[in-house]
């Protein structure tokens, strides 16, 4: 078999393309002459016989070959990363950050806590939180821009390990008020897709986890669910529904706040296919995590209880 090493400059400044998604952005960010990057890309693409990238009047769109590649240079650089730091680890002279992927809502309220909590313990540790639509959060661990994903799913994901799950019960959230609110022992009674129907929807964006699995549920009642108002922020969700009679589809635990304190009201919703989802706490099936993000799970662990 034929072996060769891609050289870390490349590998460096083809990632910043990736990033940026031009030759002139990648080279204002690694502050070098655009001929320099566009030399590396065409280096890889040589020792490859393959394209990287496809050319665009409005930038570079990453082909399946480059998508492949980025992944690889992603993990190098995490592996890097990872042994750089258990190396000073051993002197104590370094600190380590994890990197956290997680989806909008449940991650944001429920992490930043557990996070100052870990660090009362382990004062070396940093941590970086992306907040990402439910899908991309797997892709950020699957190509290493992650250590550990939490977010919501429907099926398992290729390469992707589950740590830890529990069911995500979906609701529909309204305003206090709402003709669908009910009171009293209604508003534990559950909703049946239909019913919403006649009401302006607020949902989340086409594309993502949660509407892909509405869609296909809608689907098969044979009833069409056209949203008002689409938003991939569910915060922008939350205050439109205050304003009329708009209703949204979410995770329980993705609106926890705002239903504790009252300011909006839910109901459950009578669906198989839509309460077939998770909450996930996932990791690469096969890429070693760095001590401090092994530390950390292992905390969650213990606590999952009062992180879901």
């Amino acid at each position: 078999m034929k072996r060769f090493q891609f050289d870390s400059t490349a590998l460096r400044y083809f990632l910043t393309v990736v990033d940026t998604g031009s030759v002139n952005g990648a080279a204002a960010r690694l502050n070098v002459v655009s001929s320099a990057v566009s030399r590396q890309i065409a280096g890889l693409e040589q020792r490859l016989q393959n394209q990287l990238f496809e050319r665009h009047p409005k930038g570079m769109r990453v082909t399946e070959v480059g998508r492949i590649l980025a992944d690889h240079a992603r993990r190098v650089e995490a592996d890097a990363a990872r042994t750089y730091a258990e190396i000073g680890g051993q002197h104590g002279r370094f600190t380590q950050t994890v990197k956290i992927a997680g989806a909008h809502g449940f991650a944001a309220q429920a992490l930043p806590p557990k996070f100052a909590a870990f660090q009362a313990e382990h004062p070396s540790v940093r941590f970086n939180l992306t907040i990402l639509d439910a899908g991309l959060v797997t892709e950020r661990v699957r190509s290493a821009q992650a250590d550990i994903g939490i977010t919501y799913s429907h099926a398992a994901e290729k390469d992707i390990a589950v740590i830890f799950a529990r069911p995500a019960e979906i609701i529909a959230v309204m305003r206090p008020g709402h003709p669908l609110a009910g009171s009293g022992a209604q508003r534990v009674t559950p909703l049946l897709l239909t019913q919403l129907s006649a009401y302006p929807l607020a949902l989340p964006e086409s594309g993502s986890a949660l509407r892909r699995v509405l869609d296909m549920a809608s689907s098969l009642y044979n009833t069409t669910l056209s949203p008002a108002f689409t938003s991939n922020h569910p915060e922008a969700v939350y205050h439109y529904l205050l304003t009329g009679d708009a209703v949204t589809l979410c995770a329980r635990l993705t609106a926890a706040e705002h239903l504790a304190s009252g300011r909006l009201a839910c109901r459950p919703v009578d669906d198989a296919l839509l309460n077939g989802g998770q909450i996930q706490v996932q990791t690469h099936v096969s890429r070693p995590l760095p001590d401090a993000a092994q530390r950390f799970l292992r905390f969650l662990r213990s606590d999952t209880p009062a992180l879901f």
